[in-house]
């Protein structure tokens, strides 16, 4: 099992759908990495071998993006942030309720609490 950007990929997964496991990598980006490494939208995961595999981690953190463990971390500073300012959307986060406005008649009663 080989490891990108601290992710496992599935063997038995297509390539494109296995980087899409990676977090914050969608199918079109995966699509562009594949691309870029050579890779044939039908190549799986099982065929990779180890240089393989670091030259598509290579290619993935020179895209312009965060991506990973970062990627959560930066999310949750946010949230963090506006939990901190005692802003309107940091309270909703805080309470387990919808942030964007959506309805809590009928739904969105069981929403995970953000501990900050």
């Amino acid at each position: 099992m080989s490891y990108i950007i601290g992710t496992p990929l599935p063997k038995d997964k297509v390539l494109v759908y296995s980087l899409a496991h990676i977090y914050g990598i969608g199918l079109y980006q995966a699509k562009i990495i594949c691309k870029k490494a050579g890779f044939g939208l039908d190549s799986r995961g099982k065929d990779l071998t180890p240089q393989q595999a670091k030259t598509i981690e290579n290619i993935a953190e020179a895209l312009p993006l965060v991506l990973g463990q970062d990627l959560r971390r930066f999310q949750k500073d946010k949230i963090c942030h506006l939990c901190n300012i005692s802003s309107y959307r940091g309270f909703r986060h805080r309470k387990g309720l919808p942030v964007r406005g959506q309805r809590t008649h009928t739904n969105a009663k069981r929403r995970p609490i953000v501990k900050c």
